[in-house]
């Protein structure tokens, strides 16, 4: 392999790579904005619901219907 067949695969293989870069650095920007706008969505759900995890005493439960 001469010098110059060696320096054209290098180039190859260096554009190769740039491609694959560009590409995962594409998806990533697109993992990002989709995170975004979850959390956009999960503020705006959490805003209408209230927090999920609070709990009321025992004593301002309502009981089931059916007592």
């Amino acid at each position: 392999m001469t010098d110059n067949e060696k320096l054209i695969a290098l180039e190859e293989k260096i554009a190769w790579l740039e491609d694959q870069v560009d590409s995962q650095a594409k998806e990533l920007n697109d993992v990002y904005d989709k995170l975004d706008r979850l959390e956009r969505q999960f503020k705006v759900l959490y805003s209408k619901v209230g927090d999920p995890y609070a709990t009321r005493a025992q004593k301002d439960e309502v009981p089931p219907p059916h007592y």
